[in-house]
């Protein structure tokens, strides 16, 4: 075509012309047109193809277009472990569901609607708070990226017809800790905390997980080097307290945790959560990591038994943040600090693990889980810290069957990283069957499948 032929094409005939010269590959049109995912909450632009299949306003084609199979899916009963995830949220071993009143959620918004965002159905359209009046929403980062991606699922299901509940609130927070009047959408609840319903976190509600997984290198198992290998970033971290009698730990979880390590460290504070969740006899504080706490550290502790044990355990920082710079020249005289590490450069290591920073740990253990997704490829064994901190969908896994539990203070860490080289068949399978797992649930069409089973069980909490 001739330069000046297709420069007076307007945008939309060049649109048009670049997807019909494609058209004939139903495979490559969904890579190209669905793959790279939306951005934002789901109105106006937002679409990350370059321009290449949708315009702005094209949320709901792009919804009708790409996710088409979610249907199917949520037209069959929901997996076991799912809904003992969302029943064990709802009911937390009571075996009893209470159901709230309209005018319960109207009073949670007058009494709460600083702290969490109201989404509500009006005229067939999505409608959320107003999130200048959220301190959290008012500016960029982990808290308005977990109201835009909990938005953009409940318009994508609404435009498939798939909007199972009207009426629901959503926090910002990194985690939730207090048992509120009506329930919460959270991305992590503490086990104390009643009437919260955990969702996917933010950076997994997309192709994110997907993407990972095609960059992934092929390593066979007996390639790979026998030590557990970790990089990440310096953060602060919580001490959970609450007498037992109270903590409502996933079945499978109960008795995985016996570290008292927490229980022992001084006051901390809670100055990124709103101070009505900071005074619960039972509660979580967050300490700054500096050369008075860091021996309470749950990262800082791992990179310690690096150093003790480095013929079992390569765990460094990658980077400490610009708030925590006085602990750099500490860190790295007891040579603590390495470059950062790509996904794809861990698993030449056997053993990954999964520590907790300042909240839960967003996205690695996910993409760890779906390491061997590749054809030829081995994933590696996920060793996963048990904290009070309980994330979407991994206590849905088996302790032993999928990933090896490990003690939040690390106490049994090194004992199991032995028993992992003593007994390498039953690690690769391990590996195998979290794989497994995760290559059938933690995709971007099934993250959506768990959302939409989430707001399912809250619909039925709300009376009409």
């Amino acid at each position: 075509m001739a330069a000046s032929g297709w420069q007076a094409r307007d945008v939309e005939s060049e649109r048009l012309w670049k997807m019909e010269s494609v058209v004939d590959s139903e495979e490559l049109v969904r890579k190209l047109c669905c793959g790279m995912g939306w951005s934002g909450d789901g109105t106006g632009s937002g679409a990350n193809d370059n321009g290449l299949c949708w315009s702005a306003g094209d949320f709901g084609r792009y919804a009708r277009c790409c996710f088409q199979g979610l249907r199917q899916l949520v037209k069959a009963p929901a997996p076991p472990w799912m809904r003992q995830e969302i029943r064990g949220d709802v009911d937390r071993g009571s075996g009893s569901v209470r159901r709230f009143r309209t005018e319960e959620m109207d009073a949670m918004e007058a009494d709460w609607g600083h702290v969490f965002c109201r989404f509500r159905v009006r005229g067939g359209e999505l409608v959320t708070c107003d999130t200048e009046k959220i301190p959290l929403l008012r500016s960029s980062g982990e808290p308005w990226g977990q109201y835009e991606a909990l938005a953009r699922a409940a318009r994508l299901l609404l435009a498939l017809d798939l909007l199972p509940a009207k009426d629901f609130f959503v926090s910002p927070n990194i985690f939730d800790q207090q048992q509120m009047p009506v329930p919460v959408l959270t991305k992590a609840r503490v086990v104390f905390a009643r009437n919260l319903l955990r969702v996917p976190s933010y950076e997994l509600v997309g192709p994110l997980l997907d993407k990972i997984r095609t960059d992934l290198v092929a390593i066979p198992w007996a390639a790979k080097e026998p030590r557990l290998f970790w990089r990440g970033g310096m953060r602060s971290f919580n001490s959970c307290g609450c007498r037992s009698g109270a903590q409502h730990w996933p079945a499978r979880w109960r008795s995985l945790n016996g570290s008292q390590l927490l229980a022992r460290v001084p006051p901390g504070s809670c100055h990124d959560q709103p101070p009505e969740l900071c005074s619960s006899s039972c509660g979580c504080t967050r300490h700054v990591t500096n050369r008075s706490s860091f021996r309470f550290s749950n990262r800082v502790r791992l990179c310690e038994i690096s150093r003790q044990h480095p013929d079992l355990v390569d765990a460094k920082l990658a980077y400490i943040p610009d708030s925590y710079g006085e602990l750099r020249p500490w860190a790295s005289e007891r040579r603590l600090v390495a470059s950062y590490a790509q996904p794809a450069e861990q698993l030449s290591f056997k053993y990954l693990i999964s520590t907790d920073g300042s909240t839960i740990d967003d996205t690695r253990i996910y993409w760890m889980l779906s390491s061997g997704s590749l054809a030829g490829a081995s994933s590696a064994d996920v060793f996963k810290q048990i904290t009070a901190l309980l994330p979407y969908g991994i206590p849905g896994l088996e302790p032993w069957r999928h990933f090896v539990p490990v003690r939040e203070d690390f106490g049994d860490l090194v004992e199991k990283i032995r028993w992992a080289r003593r007994n390498d068949a039953e690690c690769r399978a391990m590996a195998s069957r979290a794989k497994d797992f995760a290559r059938s649930f933690f995709t971007e069409e099934q993250i959506l499948h768990y959302i939409f089973r989430v707001l399912e069980a809250y619909s039925e909490l709300i009376e009409s």
